[in-house]
């Protein structure tokens, strides 16, 4: 059996999206666990852990393709790539406040709070960890 593979840009952007998607999620939940026994926030619902984990992989893996095609298709792709997952970061953090509010009156400080550090987790590590994972063939050594 031949187990040499050579890894296209493509494999590259979306093993490094998959990385940073599980190191995401493993920060997420470490964040959102000791975050509510701090404040001592209860609103807490069965959906929330699969929603961060889920959600940190999917997100991340979309912004490894993403990543892929900024830098195969522009020129100065890694710059315009990164202020995009800025741009976008700050939109789903927006929404899922916005859409909080829609079925709360009050949308409680903590939940704000907890929406904005999960968002900001995931969009370091997509706008730095992608393109560093990218560009080193072996990232450990």
């Amino acid at each position: 059996m031949n187990y040499e593979y050579q890894q296209t840009d493509l494999s590259r952007s979306v093993l490094g999206g998959l990385l940073s998607g599980l190191v995401c999620a493993v920060l997420n939940l470490v964040f959102v666990v000791i975050y509510k026994s701090i404040v001592k926030f209860q609103e807490i619902y069965p959906v929330d852990i699969t929603i961060i984990v889920f959600g940190s992989v999917l997100l991340s893996i979309a912004c490894g393709v993403i990543f892929y095609l900024f830098v195969h298709y522009l020129k100065k792709g890694i710059p315009f790539y990164r202020l995009s997952v800025l741009a976008v970061t700050i939109l789903i953090a927006y929404v899922g406040i916005t859409l909080r509010h829609t079925v709360q009156d009050v949308v409680p400080f903590e939940f704000r709070f907890l929406v904005i550090g999960t968002q900001v987790i995931i969009g370091l590590f997509a706008a730095f960890l992608i393109p560093y994972l990218f560009s080193h063939e072996n990232p450990i050594l």
